[in-house]
């Protein structure tokens, strides 16, 4: 059967997990790392870089970087690149085609399939935006799921009683809160709160305020205007921020900032954690807030409770910790790895879409049987359609488990109105246009009638991955009408998704073309050097002479063009040297 990977889509960084009999395991990327940078850059040459590399070469790549794109998914927010503009969908999709390389690389085998999580308070636009992601990386994007409920499944793992689950995820670029409650195998969400605009990137951000501003009133230089002191700043306040997660005080040293009439400026600061926590006090309070409202939703005391858990890489800070604690009048678990915990949580989701085949190991089937365990969402926002004066008429309430499916009967304002017109809105304002605007629904060749007479169904059908059908209908004609909800504005069209596929597909090609040529160019160095080893060593002769020749012949042919000219050179070489080094008489 096909293998399924577990995607953790993250803001700084991405994870990916797969299924194993022994439970869910993180595949390494190419460099042996457990997580990969959410970092995409372009070279100067137009090649395209992905994680790491993309990271460390931001300083030089300034404005041809991009960070924290997941912050913008769903939006119409575009990435201008020297003229050509990208999507928030087709960045991820960079990323999310770097983590299936790489994962067909550790496996050996073609992944063509994915659970992809998402954070609990996306969107039904941002959750659209993340599959379109995933279909342009060339991935059947089988399940979207919330992060905090794969965190919650990946810790049941090794638990089997029945409790109370408060997620508390705080990671780079989002902040949500989930409270579960899990009996016998079954995750049911009972509250969800958050802020998608919320995260480690913020804190990051006013690291750098301070010491650009500090940086100014010693020197009397503003560094904001200069684009690569910046990036170097923002690296060295990311740095100083987890320092401080281990440590009371840190340095912090960028030298040659930038320049100035007196020379290169060197930007020296010491940081504290008093100070820092000092600077994030209202950020923290802000999830404090949150996570107190959806308290109150689940209509839960702190002593109701059982277990806390908490997510991203923001919650290893320590006024994080002690907060939560504070509040909640317990300490959280920290036991799994929270940068790693979604990425395990999503494998364990394959499991419904493809079982395990054989024999599971006996600690597998103690905790789940031959299945995943069954999770019951939420959607934390109403979903309604805007009415008369501007109302909200809801269909899905808040805190609703799905996939569900509701209806609601609506008539004309207008005598013999032959058409109506249905904003669909995602929010929970009882003035419709104040909430988050989906789509439009308009129904036509309506019976004419009377204002108030006909009737018309509306019906909402919210599935497994939290995307929303609708459909009008007439109920005197059975005229119908309906929309799967793409907010116009972001969602892509299926013309664009098979263009960014189709440019998707040609840099992976690009890419196995150059690393082709990057292992056919090491293993030419090493022939070459082992022949020109072997060459000193060998008396004057007619196989001696040949040897020289041909390496001669192929450095030629390197110097006049790409490597790929080279190849007849290089068998002739790689034959000779067989020969030789078999002992042939020189």
């Amino acid at each position: 059967m096909a293998r399924i990977i577990g995607i953790d889509l993250g803001t700084t960084n991405s994870g990916v997990a797969v299924m194993e009999k022994n439970g869910p395991v993180i595949v390494p990327n190419s460099l042996g790392d457990r997580l990969t940078p959410s970092v995409v850059g372009f070279s100067k040459s137009g090649e395209v870089l992905v994680g790491k590399k993309a990271k460390r070469g931001a300083v030089m790549n300034i404005g041809r970087t991009v960070f924290s794109i997941k912050r913008h998914m769903g939006t119409s927010h575009r990435v201008n690149i020297e003229g050509k503009v990208y999507t928030p969908q087709e960045i991820s999709a960079m990323i999310l085609q770097k983590l299936k390389q790489d994962s067909e690389d550790y496996f050996g085998e073609e992944i063509t399939q994915a659970v992809i999580t998402v954070p609990a308070y996306f969107t039904d636009a941002q959750r659209a935006a993340t599959r379109d992601a995933g279909e342009i990386a060339g991935l059947t994007v089988r399940r979207i799921i919330d992060e905090p409920t794969a965190a919650a499944v990946a810790y049941g793992l090794d638990k089997q009683k029945d409790q109370k689950i408060l997620v508390y995820d705080f990671g780079g670029g989002t902040f949500d809160v989930s409270i579960l409650e899990y009996i016998s195998g079954v995750f049911r969400v009972i509250s969800i709160h958050g802020d998608t605009h919320l995260g480690g990137d913020d804190i990051d951000n006013l690291i750098v305020d301070h010491l650009v501003e500090q940086f100014k009133k010693e020197q009397n230089v503003d560094l904001t205007e200069d684009p690569i002191a910046m990036q170097r700043i923002k690296e060295a306040a990311e740095e100083a921020k987890i320092d401080l997660s281990e440590v009371n005080d840190t340095t912090i040293l960028v030298e040659a900032v930038t320049m100035s009439d007196k020379g290169p400026l060197t930007l020296e600061a010491s940081l504290t954690r008093a100070q820092l926590e000092s600077m994030i006090a209202d950020f923290v309070e802000r999830t404090m807030k949150s996570t107190q409202e959806a308290m109150d939703d689940a209509n839960l005391k702190p002593e109701d409770v059982d277990t806390i858990l908490l997510v991203g890489g923001s919650t290893r800070i320590p006024l994080v910790q002690r907060r939560v604690k504070d509040l909640m009048g317990k300490n959280p678990h920290r036991d799994i790895s929270p940068d790693e915990v979604v990425a395990l949580g999503a494998a364990v989701q394959t499991l419904i879409l493809s079982p395990l085949e054989g024999e599971l190991e006996d600690t597998l089937a103690a905790r789940y049987g031959k299945e995943a365990p069954v999770i019951i969402h939420m959607t934390p926002f109403n979903l309604g359609v805007g009415l008369q004066h501007d109302q909200m008429g809801v269909i899905i309430e808040r805190n609703s488990t799905y996939p569900v499916e509701a209806k609601d009967i609506f008539t004309t304002t207008r005598d013999f109105q032959e058409a109506i017109s249905f904003p669909i809105y995602e929010g929970q304002e009882p003035v419709a246009s104040e909430n988050t605007f989906l789509d439009l629904l308009r129904i036509e060749a309506i019976t004419p009638a009377p204002r108030g007479v006909p009737r018309i169904e509306i019906t909402f059908k919210l599935n497994s991955d939290r995307i929303l059908e609708v459909k009008a209908e007439d109920l005197a004609t059975g005229v119908q009408k309906s929309i799967t909800i793409a907010s116009t504005d972001t969602r892509l069209g299926e013309e664009d998704k098979a263009r960014m596929r189709r440019e998707a597909q040609m840099r992976a090609m690009q890419e196995l073309r150059k690393r082709i040529s990057d292992y056919t160019e090491a293993q030419t160095d090493e022939l070459i050097a082992r022949a020109e080893k072997l060459a000193k060593g060998m008396a004057e002769g007619a196989k001696s002479k040949e040897l020289r020749q041909s390496v001669l012949n192929l450095k030629r042919k390197r110097e006049e063009g790409e490597l790929s000219a080279a190849q007849g050179e290089i068998e002739v070489l790689a034959n000779l040297m067989a020969e030789l080094e078999k002992g042939s008489p020189a």
